[in-house]
């Protein structure tokens, strides 16, 4: 990897952390980033965000 290409991985991992505070260490950030990237790419089956049954007031 050339030093250049370091420096722009390096530039958009900082601005991803800076946007997403959860994301509160580099690993946590790298390990979201790749997982988001498996899923939407479908190496990974996508994740499903929701209430839980017994939260649902229909």
């Amino acid at each position: 990897m050339t030093d250049f290409y370091a420096e722009k991985i390096e530039t958009a991992l900082q601005s991803y952390m800076s946007d997403h505070p959860a994301s509160s260490t580099r690993q946590e950030a790298i390990s979201t980033i790749l997982e988001n990237w498996f899923a939407s790419h479908g190496y990974l089956p996508p994740q499903q965000e929701g209430r839980r049954p017994e939260d649902l007031d229909a």
